[in-house]
């Protein structure tokens, strides 16, 4: 977990007093772009993990053709 430093902290408590106020939580900003980061990598290994297994079953299905002799 993130420690909240003091202009964090002033930033926070200006915000509950004003609403309004157009306040933001800059470690929030880069924790979602982490989450982005993070959900793009997997996508690209899912879709690496997809091809491996695609042409493990094309190797097998090969192999047991050889194996029956055909």
């Amino acid at each position: 977990m993130r420690a909240i430093n003091a202009t964090d902290l002033a930033r926070l408590e200006s915000a509950a007093q004003d609403p309004n106020e157009n306040v933001y939580d800059l470690g929030l900003k880069q924790d979602e772009r982490s989450r982005l980061r993070r959900i793009e990598d997997l996508k690209r290994e899912n879709a690496l993990l997809t091809l491996v297994f695609e042409q493990t079953q094309l190797e097998v299905e090969r192999l047991r053709e050889l194996l029956s002799g055909t």
